[in-house]
Protein backbone atom coordinates (compact mmCIF):
# COMPACT_ATOMS: atom_id res chain seq x y z
CA UNK A 1 0.00 0.00 0.00
CA UNK A 2 1.27 3.47 -0.87
CA UNK A 3 2.01 5.75 2.08
CA UNK A 4 2.85 9.46 2.32
CA UNK A 5 6.40 8.54 3.35
CA UNK A 6 6.84 6.91 -0.09
CA UNK A 7 7.01 10.41 -1.60
CA UNK A 8 10.09 12.57 -1.11
CA UNK A 9 9.66 15.43 1.38
CA UNK A 10 10.67 17.96 -1.27
CA UNK A 11 7.84 16.82 -3.56
CA UNK A 12 5.29 16.90 -0.72
CA UNK A 13 6.39 20.43 0.16
CA UNK A 14 6.17 21.65 -3.45
CA UNK A 15 2.68 20.19 -3.86
CA UNK A 16 1.46 21.64 -0.56
CA UNK A 17 2.98 25.03 -1.41
CA UNK A 18 1.34 25.03 -4.84
CA UNK A 19 -2.00 24.24 -3.21
CA UNK A 20 -1.48 27.06 -0.70
CA UNK A 21 -0.86 29.57 -3.47
CA UNK A 22 -3.84 28.33 -5.48
CA UNK A 23 -6.40 28.47 -2.70
CA UNK A 24 -6.77 32.27 -2.39
CA UNK A 25 -7.41 32.47 -6.14
CA UNK A 26 -9.56 29.38 -6.64
CA UNK A 27 -12.75 30.97 -5.32
CA UNK A 28 -12.71 33.65 -7.97
CA UNK A 29 -12.08 31.11 -10.72
CA UNK A 30 -14.89 28.84 -9.52
CA UNK A 31 -17.41 31.68 -9.24
CA UNK A 32 -16.49 32.98 -12.70
CA UNK A 33 -16.81 29.54 -14.27
CA UNK A 34 -20.07 28.60 -12.54
CA UNK A 35 -21.87 31.93 -12.71
CA UNK A 36 -20.63 33.25 -16.05
CA UNK A 37 -22.09 36.72 -16.72
CA UNK A 38 -23.93 36.70 -13.37
CA UNK A 39 -20.51 36.84 -11.70
CA UNK A 40 -20.27 40.57 -12.47
CA UNK A 41 -23.19 41.24 -10.10
CA UNK A 42 -21.52 39.60 -7.11
CA UNK A 43 -17.94 40.52 -7.92
CA UNK A 44 -17.73 43.29 -5.27
CA UNK A 45 -18.77 40.75 -2.63
CA UNK A 46 -16.25 38.17 -3.86
CA UNK A 47 -13.51 40.81 -3.97
CA UNK A 48 -14.26 41.75 -0.35
CA UNK A 49 -14.25 38.12 0.78
CA UNK A 50 -10.94 37.53 -1.00
CA UNK A 51 -9.41 40.67 0.54
CA UNK A 52 -10.41 39.57 4.04
CA UNK A 53 -8.98 36.11 3.35
CA UNK A 54 -5.63 37.60 2.37
CA UNK A 55 -5.57 39.68 5.57
CA UNK A 56 -6.21 36.54 7.59
CA UNK A 57 -3.42 34.81 5.69
CA UNK A 58 -1.02 37.55 6.81
CA UNK A 59 -2.09 37.05 10.43
CA UNK A 60 -1.67 33.28 10.16
CA UNK A 61 1.80 33.65 8.63
CA UNK A 62 2.91 35.91 11.48
CA UNK A 63 1.67 33.33 14.01
CA UNK A 64 3.97 30.76 12.42
CA UNK A 65 6.88 33.18 12.71
CA UNK A 66 6.12 33.75 16.38
CA UNK A 67 5.77 30.00 16.95
CA UNK A 68 9.23 29.44 15.46
CA UNK A 69 10.64 32.20 17.67
CA UNK A 70 12.14 34.16 14.80
CA UNK A 71 13.73 37.46 15.81
CA UNK A 72 11.79 40.52 14.61
CA UNK A 73 13.29 43.53 16.38
CA UNK A 74 14.95 45.22 13.40
CA UNK A 75 13.86 45.80 9.81
CA UNK A 76 16.44 43.26 8.70
CA UNK A 77 15.05 40.64 11.09
CA UNK A 78 11.42 41.39 10.17
CA UNK A 79 12.20 41.13 6.47
CA UNK A 80 14.20 37.92 6.93
CA UNK A 81 11.42 36.35 9.03
CA UNK A 82 8.85 37.23 6.40
CA UNK A 83 10.98 35.80 3.59
CA UNK A 84 11.61 32.56 5.52
CA UNK A 85 7.95 32.05 6.41
CA UNK A 86 6.87 32.83 2.84
CA UNK A 87 9.22 30.18 1.45
CA UNK A 88 8.03 27.67 4.07
CA UNK A 89 4.37 28.33 3.15
CA UNK A 90 4.64 28.91 -0.59
CA UNK A 91 7.68 26.85 -1.50
CA UNK A 92 10.78 27.50 -3.55
CA UNK A 93 8.72 29.11 -6.29
CA UNK A 94 8.78 32.40 -4.36
CA UNK A 95 12.23 33.85 -4.92
CA UNK A 96 13.83 36.84 -3.28
CA UNK A 97 16.90 38.98 -3.88
CA UNK A 98 17.98 41.06 -0.90
CA UNK A 99 19.02 44.48 -2.17
CA UNK A 100 20.01 46.08 1.15
CA UNK A 101 19.31 45.70 4.85
CA UNK A 102 20.12 47.43 8.09
CA UNK A 103 18.40 47.91 11.43
CA UNK A 104 15.78 50.38 10.17
CA UNK A 105 15.31 49.47 6.47
CA UNK A 106 15.31 46.39 4.29
CA UNK A 107 14.90 46.47 0.52
CA UNK A 108 14.00 43.22 -1.22
CA UNK A 109 13.04 42.14 -4.73
CA UNK A 110 10.71 39.27 -5.46
CA UNK A 111 11.65 37.78 -8.82
CA UNK A 112 9.20 34.86 -8.86
CA UNK A 113 5.72 34.91 -7.30
CA UNK A 114 3.58 31.78 -6.91
CA UNK A 115 0.39 33.86 -6.66
CA UNK A 116 1.04 35.61 -9.95
CA UNK A 117 1.94 32.26 -11.51
CA UNK A 118 -1.28 30.63 -10.24
CA UNK A 119 -3.32 33.63 -11.38
CA UNK A 120 -1.90 33.28 -14.88
CA UNK A 121 -2.40 29.49 -14.89
CA UNK A 122 -6.04 29.92 -13.84
CA UNK A 123 -6.59 32.57 -16.50
CA UNK A 124 -7.44 35.26 -13.97
CA UNK A 125 -6.77 38.96 -14.35
CA UNK A 126 -4.32 40.13 -11.76
CA UNK A 127 -6.03 43.47 -11.09
CA UNK A 128 -6.97 42.62 -7.47
CA UNK A 129 -3.86 40.59 -6.81
CA UNK A 130 -1.77 43.63 -5.95
CA UNK A 131 -4.25 45.06 -3.43
CA UNK A 132 -4.67 41.64 -1.83
CA UNK A 133 -0.92 41.06 -1.69
CA UNK A 134 -0.35 44.47 -0.10
CA UNK A 135 -3.01 43.68 2.52
CA UNK A 136 -1.38 40.30 3.24
CA UNK A 137 2.09 41.80 3.56
CA UNK A 138 0.96 44.77 5.65
CA UNK A 139 -0.90 42.51 8.06
CA UNK A 140 2.02 40.09 8.21
CA UNK A 141 4.50 42.86 9.06
CA UNK A 142 2.09 44.62 11.48
CA UNK A 143 1.80 41.38 13.42
CA UNK A 144 5.52 40.61 13.37
CA UNK A 145 6.47 44.04 14.71
CA UNK A 146 4.03 46.98 14.62
CA UNK A 147 6.94 49.46 14.59
CA UNK A 148 7.54 48.48 10.95
CA UNK A 149 5.57 48.61 7.74
CA UNK A 150 5.95 47.12 4.27
CA UNK A 151 5.83 49.31 1.17
CA UNK A 152 5.84 48.22 -2.45
CA UNK A 153 7.71 50.29 -5.01
CA UNK A 154 7.24 47.80 -7.87
CA UNK A 155 4.86 44.91 -8.54
CA UNK A 156 5.00 42.19 -11.17
CA UNK A 157 1.21 41.88 -11.24
CA UNK A 158 1.10 45.57 -12.18
CA UNK A 159 3.52 45.04 -15.08
CA UNK A 160 6.92 45.57 -13.43
CA UNK A 161 9.80 43.14 -14.00
CA UNK A 162 9.90 42.31 -10.27
CA UNK A 163 8.24 43.21 -7.03
CA UNK A 164 10.30 45.57 -4.92
CA UNK A 165 9.52 46.12 -1.27
CA UNK A 166 10.83 48.11 1.63
CA UNK A 167 10.43 47.10 5.24
CA UNK A 168 10.89 50.30 7.22
CA UNK A 169 10.06 52.06 10.44
CA UNK A 170 6.65 53.70 10.46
Amino acid sequence: MVDISDFPAELRWKLAAKSASTLPLAHEKIYKDVLGQKYKKIRPLIDTINYISWIQGGKDASVLSNYLGLPTKTAEEVDKAQRLISVILYGPEIQYDVVSTDKTNAKTRITSCPFLNRSQELGLESENLFENCKAYNKTFIDNLNPKYTKKFTKAMCMGDECCETRTELR
